[in-house]
């Protein structure tokens, strides 16, 4: 055996050999020399330098080579040779060199199958780099792009579910919406189990991939409720507001549970089918306080949960936590605020043998609070009618308060008063003394029986006039706007009257069809036209839905910054068996017939 460079002396006929050896040497290049018929394997020092041994260290066999390889390489590197050698060809691979002292060197070996003229094989000569780096730069740009990767996956997820939260009408939908978000991406289930408050039963839903384990996995939470107190997973980490990072299920954790269970055949059976390998339950945690938790399990994928996932499971909990518990709260709101609205309207509306009546009230935006709209229709005398409708500016409780104060001081002063401009005053001062710095729109009008036809009387304050539609004909606004309500102690309003004949229509109507961002918005004159092309749509109910179509068309329901409140009147005949001949139908200032 030999390493010295000299013992490559024959292979080195011309100046110009020994001159590429230095070379060699120079870059850190080290060459070998295999000769199978002595089996002697010559290194150069810089080859021993290479694999951490001092000149002269290196034993000079195959097998003293092969000791220098990491052993997980071993085999796929003689194969390599040996096809070379079959081939009577050139190899080429990189390795891991380990130094006598354990350090782990990546090397570039290429090597050239030698022989004789015969065409026998005789060795192989080559040289080898190191290019240890190299790799660490190559190490350093996968996990660099790994992370990048991680990162990209992790923000894609938290868009999915800010999406699903955006798209979601209530939280049971965005409960659905968020789990099969997180599906695929952070584990094979997902359940969400939610506590709206204290005392309420959890509500839970649980995703999957495939719908049908979906389904499946329902159902089982039907046969099998949910335990609050149970030891380990969604009930520990609600009550503890830890999370519970489960990386591997073994035996003993499935031991365990079957022992916990009232069916242990029937939950073996379960978890079998399950097949979970991991499992991480985060905490819903609000402003109120833990509400719930999430949990992601990996079942047929068999991934192993680490502190990654565990970080990007919490985030999600949290993102969750906050937009579960917060529409919950705008749902609870909104639920208050219908329920004081409906309380701010007539229950019941009276029935008018000769008129058909229909009223509509649709809330601005997600309706978190009540608004000022209002309308009322109540009996005034054996044959007479008082129809009522008005808008107090703003919402919530002072709006609402003064929207039920319209309402009962009407009421009180139709029965003391006779005349709609007294009527009108008695509002004025009532919303004036109210204190609320607030003003209010209205049209006060009344409706009575006369022979075959009917006397509508109407008068507004503020408010947009009343619209008529003769039958088969056009509309028209009645009577003068008037002054608005609460702010100046005199008013001036105007009362004009009309006598309707059976299929007139007359609507009123507040300023939510009328008053909106352009170019939705519509002028008195507009709402005249529409009117008049709808009245013809049949009942009075089927006319304030045809109303209804035409104001979500333009701007929807839920975009628009007013409510909008309506009443729509028909008439299909007289109060009693005309006698006589029929008055004819007039629309006049004050006076009547």
């Amino acid at each position: 055996m030999t390493t010295d460079p000299r013992a490559l002396e024959p292979m080195i006929t011309s100046r110009v050999g020994a001159e590429l050896l230095a070379t060699l040497a120079a870059s850190g290049t080290g060459t070998w020399r295999w000769d199978v018929s002595t089996g002697e394997v010559a290194w150069d020092a810089t080859l021993e330098a290479l694999a951490g041994l001092p000149p002269g260290g290196f034993g000079g066999t195959f097998d003293a080579w092969l000791d220098t390889l990491h052993p997980d390489e071993v085999e796929s590197i003689l194969a390599q040779v040996h096809d070379a050698i079959e081939r009577r060809g050139s190899y080429h691979f990189e390795h891991r060199a380990i130094w006598p002292d354990g350090t782990t060197r990546w090397l570039e070996c290429r090597g050239q199958v030698t022989v004789d003229e015969a065409g026998a094989f005789t060795g192989t000569v080559g040289c080898a780099v190191d290019i240890t780096e190299r790799r660490n730069d190559e190490r350093r740009r996968a996990a660099a792009f790994e992370r990048e990767r991680w990162l990209r996956d992790r923000l894609e997820l938290l868009v999915r579910l800010t999406d699903a939260a955006v798209a979601a009408d209530d939280h049971h939908e965005l409960m659905r919406a968020v789990a099969a978000a997180a599906v695929s991406k952070l584990g094979d289930w997902c359940s969400i189990h939610y506590v709206p408050e204290t005392g309420a039963g959890v509500e839970i839903v649980v995703a999957h991939s495939d719908p049908a384990k979906a389904e499946w996995a329902e159902a089982l939470a039907r046969r099998f409720p949910y335990d609050p107190a149970g030891e380990r997973g969604v009930p520990a980490v609600i009550r503890s507001g830890a999370t519970e990072l489960i990386e591997r299920v073994d035996d003993a954790l499935i031991e365990a549970a079957l022992a916990r269970s009232d069916d242990p055949e029937a939950m073996r059976e379960i978890l079998d089918t399950l097949g979970v390998t991991s499992a991480i339950t985060v905490p819903l945690a609000t402003k109120r306080g833990v509400r719930g938790a999430m949990q992601f399990v990996s079942a047929e994928s068999g991934r192993t949960f680490d502190g990654d996932d565990v970080a990007l499971a919490e985030v999600v909990g949290s993102r969750v936590a906050d937009a579960l518990d917060n529409m919950w709260l705008t749902e609870q709101h909104r639920h208050i605020s219908a329920t004081l609205q409906r309380a701010l309207l007539p229950p019941k509306l009276p029935t008018i043998d000769g008129i058909d009546v229909a009223v509509r009230y649709w809330p601005a935006g997600t309706a978190v609070e009540a608004g000022g709209d209002f309308y009322d229709v109540f009996r005034r005398g054996p044959d007479s009618w008082s129809v009522l409708i008005g808008d107090v500016c703003g919402t919530g409780p002072d709006a609402a308060a003064l929207t039920g104060m319209a309402r009962h001081t009407v009421r009180a002063a139709a029965r003391h008063e006779q005349d709609h401009e007294r009527v009108v005053e008695w509002l004025n001062e009532a919303v004036r003394l109210s204190d609320r710095d607030r003003f209010c729109t209205a049209v006060y009008a009344t409706l009575e029986a006369c022979g075959p036809l009917w006397r509508f009387t109407a008068c507004a304050a503020g408010h947009p006039r009343p619209v008529l539609v003769r039958r088969g004909g056009d509309g028209v606004t009645m009577g003068e706007p008037g002054t608005l309500l609460g702010v100046f102690e005199d008013i001036k309003v105007r009362v004009c009257e009309a006598t309707l004949d059976v299929g007139d229509v007359v609507v009123l109507y507040t300023d939510g069809i009328t008053d909106l961002p352009p170019p939705h918005g519509r002028t008195e004159a507009d709402v005249a036209e529409l009117v008049g092309g709808l009245a013809a749509s049949g009942t009075a109910e089927e006319i304030a839905e045809a109303i209804h179509r035409s104001v979500t068309d333009r701007l929807p329901l839920e975009r628009r910054p007013d409510d909008v409140a309506l009443v729509v009147l028909r008439v299909t005949g007289p109060l009693v068996e005309p006698e006589g001949e029929p008055v004819p139908a007039q629309i006049g200032p004050t006076g009547r017939r």
